[in-house]
């Protein structure tokens, strides 16, 4: 998508980070949905224009299955304004809540993350965190992707970025000190993440939770002691936090060194996460074929092969996108939507438009989302009613229309 050139309308807010806003948003010709990083030309300080601009270099030059994907940038508002990949099963750091199976998943895709942009892309996050680890919510693709660039740095660069990128108490020891971050930094960063979600999203230093930033550094830099290691983690999982916690960075196991870990790559039935509902069954219990690597069989769902798989996935991100506001799902009413960006044409024909059809939910608009979903979500029912009758596993309709 070429943001720089179409119109786009800015919805509810996803999140507020430390230099900047994130926003859920709809292209306006063809309802795609993306989120878009705010930062204010003139309300914001220096440091989080220069953040933004830092993460939209960094991210036009990745191209990875496990980094939320650019999509473009634009000025408009006063604004600054990144536009991204939308991830709807919002962050590891809630999600997770001390499932080993799914902890072993989200982390095994943040590794795989690592090992590109350290030996391909070049580049250290500096914030690895299960706040910056976003969920695709199911379907295809890989089941997490890493987020939020702002303070990465170039391996190698000779001077700039942020020194002590990050938040303190997922920082590594020589980061806390003031050293430039190494790859190595993101590794500890890993292991504390693991600890986060194997936790629920406590954080890593219970007990240094209450100091200040500062203090909190002096004691990660300077002591000689490593965060605690959750009990609830398995014995495998315990040795991975390990070799990603080690104080001194050249014993710490690089990411590629990770993904060999048992913790990640051994194969179980257990690592697939059960659905905690209806609309998130889908059928992903084909086997490895013979020859297959069992390096990505956590955070790669198995391709959808019926159409009625497809629909269903349709349908599950629909109800949850519904599901989260507590009401109707339509992206082209004013309120709670701004127009960011269009001619004036484009405005004016929007002020315009007429009522074409009814609805279910009278919001005479053809392209109407609630109304769509209704209408899928209706047809799935009559799809199930019909199937279930054939094989006598509900009672015929006729029999209740006796008056």
């Amino acid at each position: 998508m070429e943001s720089s050139a179409t119109s786009w309308v800015r919805g509810r807010p996803l999140g507020v980070g430390a230099h900047a806003a994130v926003h859920l948003a709809v292209e306006s010709s063809t309802g795609h949905v993306f989120a878009v990083k705010s930062v204010g030309l003139t309300s914001s300080p220096l440091a989080s224009l220069r953040a933004l601009e830092n993460e939209v270099q960094i991210l036009k030059s990745l191209s990875s299955p496990y980094v939320v994907s650019y999509l473009g940038d634009d000025t408009a508002g006063g604004r600054r304004n990144l536009h991204l990949e939308f991830m709807p099963g919002g962050t590891a750091a809630d999600a997770a809540l001390g499932d080993e199976p799914r902890v072993r998943a989200y982390a095994q895709c943040v590794a795989l993350a690592l090992r590109y942009l350290h030996d391909v892309a070049g580049v250290v996050h500096c914030d690895v965190k299960g706040r910056n680890v976003l969920l695709s919510g199911g379907g295809r693709g890989p089941a997490a992707k890493l987020a939020d660039f702002g303070v990465a740095v170039r391996v190698g660069a000779a001077s700039g970025g942020c020194a002590r990128g990050g938040t303190p108490l997922w920082m590594a020891p020589e980061v806390a000190r003031g050293e430039r971050p190494t790859p190595a930094a993101d590794v500890w960063s890993l292991g504390c993440t693991v600890i986060e979600m194997a936790t629920g999203g406590a954080p890593p230093w219970p007990n240094l939770a209450g100091e200040d930033a500062i203090g909190a550094m002096l004691r990660i830099g300077y002591g000689e002691g490593t965060p605690e290691l959750p009990a609830k983690l398995s014995e495998i999982g315990r040795d991975f936090v390990a070799r990603c916690l080690r104080r001194d960075a050249r014993e710490r196991w690089t990411a590629e060194q990770l993904l060999s870990h048992p913790f990640l790559a051994k194969q179980s039935t257990e690592t697939e996460p059960s659905p905690r509902g209806v609309l998130e069954w889908t059928k992903n219990n084909d086997g490895d074929e013979e020859g297959d690597t069992g390096e990505e069989f956590e955070c790669i769902s198995h391709d959808l092969e019926e159409h009625s798989d497809a629909i269903i996935a349709g349908a599950r991100e629909i109800m949850r996108e519904l599901a989260w506001e507590g009401r109707r799902l339509d992206w082209f009413r004013s309120e709670g939507w701004q127009l960011a960006r269009g001619t004036e044409a484009e405005e004016e024909e929007n002020k315009e438009q007429s009522c074409s059809v009814s609805c279910f939910c009278h919001c005479c608009q053809t392209c109407c989302w609630w109304c769509f979903a209704s209408g899928l979500i209706l047809g799935l029912y009559h799809l199930w009613s019909r199937l279930f009758m054939k094989i006598n596993r509900i009672p015929h309709l006729s029999k209740f229309k006796q008056a």
